[in-house]
């Protein structure tokens, strides 16, 4: 994530001071990271991320405790592409293609539940216009799948994909990972793959696009801040700049 952010603008990090930072909690599209000496960040400055999921080491727990009115664990499989993935047949009237800047309007027009796979770009004209996603166009018109980096990290891209409703079991959304992993490779990067250890579906298709799990760790989502409202304590961007 914190190659992510750096490299594209999007999201921020929060420090103890602005120099030679003993804690930074790194956030992106309701993903955050901590690091460092949880001794030296305010519960008031860290209840600004409430209500997003936590990557953290266990000494960070006590600190997310006091923070937080609930904080529930879980455990995310993470997968590196191993093996060649299964080569699915796509309809005849589906085209699977690499995103471009046109096909913005395309993605900005998903449903709200499914427009998280284009929050880590910043919207959908800005995965658009990255050069990291895949779709399945059903028609040549209409988006029936797509796969992106969600994560862009030095040495990996980690891969998120979804098919809308009325095409899943059609092979789409493993085609347009295996679009997208093949650009990742070109690259010069590894596919890797994040999901939660419960979603059986998922892990089924990370199988069938030829990753295998290498380590497992444990996440945690957390609720509202504990106590009154507290005021909100600008964040410093990973452009230098504040945002509100």
């Amino acid at each position: 994530m914190d190659a992510h952010v750096r490299t594209t603008g999007v999201g921020g990090r929060l420090t103890d001071r602005p120099t030679h930072p003993r804690v930074e909690a790194i956030h992106c599209a309701g993903h955050r990271l901590l690091r460092g000496d949880p001794q030296r960040l305010d519960p008031e400055r860290l209840a600004s991320l409430a209500h997003g999921q936590f990557t953290a080491p266990e000494r960070f727990l006590p600190l997310l405790g006091r923070t937080f009115a609930l904080v529930s664990p879980w455990v995310r499989t993470l997968s590196v592409q191993q093996y060649r993935p299964h080569r699915p047949r796509a309809p005849q009237d589906v085209q699977v293609r690499a995103i471009t800047p046109g096909d913005a309007r395309q993605l900005a027009a998903l449903a709200p539940a499914l427009r998280w796979i284009t929050e880590t770009w910043g919207g959908a004209h800005g995965l658009a216009a990255s050069g990291r996603a895949w779709g399945a166009f059903a028609d040549g018109r209409h988006l029936a799948a797509v796969a992106c980096t969600f994560w862009q990290g030095r040495a990996h891209e980690d891969v998120a994909v979804l098919t809308l409703p009325a095409f899943r079991r059609s092979g789409l959304a493993l085609a347009c990972v295996n679009g997208l992993t093949l650009t990742i490779r070109a690259r010069g990067r590894v596919p890797t793959w994040s999901a939660p250890r419960s979603n059986e579906a998922s892990q089924a298709l990370a199988r069938a696009a030829g990753f295998r799990p290498v380590r497992t760790e444990v996440c945690y989502y957390v609720g509202q801040a504990r106590g009154p409202l507290l005021p909100r304590i600008p964040l410093q961007s990973a452009s230098g700049c504040r945002t509100p």
